[in-house]
């Protein structure tokens, strides 16, 4: 495999107090994630355009946190993904290769991927998916994930829901951290940051990598031998200028390249000599303007997404593909009085795509979008909010969407209420498009509801959800005529049941469970790698104050994939990490502890037992 780079990195962390990084159930997370005394100040804006507390939020949420991620060791975004209720990660192989992420049965093209408010599906893609293989978490400052359709907000694609990403800012003062770790399939990872500013002006440098030799795409149990590496380079940038209070400007960017070498096809994967490259750009530049002493506010933002891929076998082109998208947006929120916000805006938003080798299509594809968003809190115990969206998209038409949520904390048994009914929309998109220009949307409509009671001065958090979604007129490829065509629809009901434990001062135990029935109505299938039943387990003990050791327990049920039944599998992840001074940490992580043999995709392999070590530094 070519190398790109040489690699000589620290994977960055974030820049945080020694005893943000030894001890466990750090901060919030609804539906199945650590959480603190701090949780009710904890704030989200994925689900209303709004800040509001995460106590307050109507609809079915999860925040994942950088500490989070840190003492789990995560160094990707599938990783992180994997413990959230609802979400179902499917892996092609061996490192770098195609990552897909579905939210409660829905497909992957239907999930919505946004990056400190830029969105990342790739236009040039057949369903203008994400492939998450390659976003690296040495960024992040934290994870939203929103379940059900979310399209009054956010547009086309967020029929699924929505994967909200924020990254690190600069910060006050100078500081940076380093990471770089090693271990099986000849890995090297890390990367380093640098971060400082004052009041008026700071920013965020960030360089992280990873080269590594893999593991076979194609399961090794069926006779494929030939190791598929990954190389990857991601470098990230933010900045803010805040002049006076009431005015700033932030910015963004980030690049990556990557190559990883993957399977062929043939009916099953075998081991080919196939190699994809990829370059993928995000940038974007907000500027924000508060008056009337923050009653009134409004962001203007211009963002911009690239991505270009280049596959090869035997050093003979395959597919080659350029997506590119562009979006002007204008937001202002009102608050006309301390129980009411109003947000409102109108988006163009210009997607292209070019597919120079291989099926796909060449088209520019504009939207015009305009909507609302009204929330109020008439008692201190009850939230309300209810919008609209008006989508207007050259190539097919127009649709409008609606959406209502609130949320209710019962006095007496102290109980938290909380539901919501979500509409939502995935225009089609260029590839399909170039099969069948008469193709129109599909449309989505679902609701949830769930109930959420702490006990024992909220050592103890507990929850369940039930959801239950329709999606009209899908898109789906008509192998007769070999087309696209809108022909199929598809439903999807369960339950998401969490537990949040702390244990005592020492020890945290987080729990998700989801129960998914997701079908094709129209061939009366069950939906593609979904299962039935999924549990995932974390638990984090500190014994002192330099050590801290965890566990990921993940649960997987019998599965579908076309013709194929997939068998249930367990698999258990240790982790350890010990402070030898108050700027540098080892590390110590072991995945699929009792070398599980399984697939969650069927023909590809997964990764056997293996073991990674490093050092952590910060200053």
């Amino acid at each position: 495999m070519k190398t790109h780079f040489t690699l000589l990195s620290f994977t960055m962390t974030a820049l945080l107090p020694t005893a943000l990084l030894t001890r466990p159930g750090l901060t919030s997370q609804s539906d199945g994630g650590a959480w603190d005394e701090e949780d009710i100040d904890t704030v989200v804006v994925t689900g209303t355009r709004i800040p509001t507390p995460l106590d307050q939020i109507g609809r079915s949420v999860s925040v994942i946190s950088a500490a989070e991620i840190e003492v789990r060791q995560q160094r990707f975004l599938y990783d992180v993904l994997q413990a959230a209720p609802g979400v179902q990660v499917t892996r092609t192989g061996s490192f770098g290769s195609l990552a897909t992420v579905s939210i409660r049965g829905l497909d992957s093209d239907q999930t919505l991927v946004v990056q400190d408010g830029v969105v990342l599906n790739n236009p040039a893609s057949f369903g203008n998916g994400f492939n998450f293989a390659n976003f690296d978490t040495s960024d992040i400052e934290r994870i939203e994930v929103i379940r059900g359709a979310q399209s009054t907000l956010y547009g086309s694609d967020a029929i699924g829901g929505v994967i909200n990403i924020v990254t690190k800012d600069g910060g006050d003062g100078f500081g940076g951290s380093g990471f770089i770790e090693g271990g099986s399939f000849a890995t090297l990872r890390g990367a380093a940051t640098v971060r400082g500013g004052s009041e008026k002006l700071s920013g965020r440098l960030t360089v992280a990598g990873v080269t590594t030799d893999g593991f076979s795409s194609a399961d090794e149990a069926a006779g494929n031998t030939e190791n598929d590496g990954f190389e990857n380079l991601t470098v990230s940038a933010k900045g803010r200028w805040q002049p006076v209070p009431a005015f700033r400007v932030e910015t963004l960017v980030r690049y990556q390249t990557s190559e990883n070498e993957f399977d062929s096809f043939e009916g099953v994967p075998i081991d080919g000599d196939e190699i994809s490259d990829s370059e993928e750009w995000t940038a974007g530049a907000f500027a924000t303007l508060d008056m009337l002493s923050g009653a009134l506010s409004h962001r203007a933002s211009v963002t911009y997404t690239r991505v270009d891929q280049f596959n090869t076998r035997e050093d003979e082109a395959t597919f080659d593909s350029l997506g590119t998208r562009i979006s002007y947006e204008y937001q202002g929120t009102a608050r006309p009085v301390d129980w009411a916000t109003l947000t409102f805006g109108g988006e163009y938003d210009e997607q292209e795509a070019e597919t120079r080798v291989g099926f796909g299509g060449d088209q520019e594809i504009d939207t015009e979008s305009l909507y609302g968003l009204l929330q109020v809190r008439p008692h201190e115990r009850v939230t309300l909010s209810a919008g609209v969206r008006y989508d207007s998209v050259d190539v097919f038409g127009s649709e409008t969407t609606f959406n209502a949520a609130g949320s209710a904390r019962i006095p007496g048994v102290e109980v938290t209420l909380r539901g919501s009914y979500s509409e939502g929309f995935r225009a089609p998109t260029a590839g399909e498009l170039g099969f069948n220009p008469d193709l129109f949307a599909e449309f989505s409509d679902g609701w949830d509801i769930g109930l959420e009671r702490s006990f024992l001065d909220d050592r103890i958090r507990v929850g369940v959800t039930y959801f239950d979604q329709h999606i009209d007129d899908l898109i789906a490829f008509d192998l007769a005529d070999f087309t696209f065509r809108n022909i199929e629809e598809f439903d999807s009901e369960g339950v998401e049941i969490y537990a949040d434990v702390q244990v005592n001062e020492t020890l945290t135990v987080n729990l998700a469970y989801t129960h998914l029935d997701a079908t094709n109505v129209t061939t009366t299938n069950a939906a593609v790698n979904q299962p039935d039943d999924r549990f995932n387990a974390e638990i984090a003990w500190a014994p002192t104050d330099r050590l801290t050791l965890s566990t990921n327990v993940q649960y997987n049920g019998t599965e579908i994939d076309g013709v194929n039944r997939l068998d249930d599998f367990i698999v258990v992840n240790l982790r350890g990490e010990y402070a030898l001074t108050d700027r540098f940490d080892v590390t110590l992580r072991v995945e699929n502890l009792t070398d599980e043999n399984y697939q969650d995709n069927f023909g590809y392999g997964t990764a056997p037992l293996s073991a990674f070590g490093g050092l952590r530094a910060r200053f």
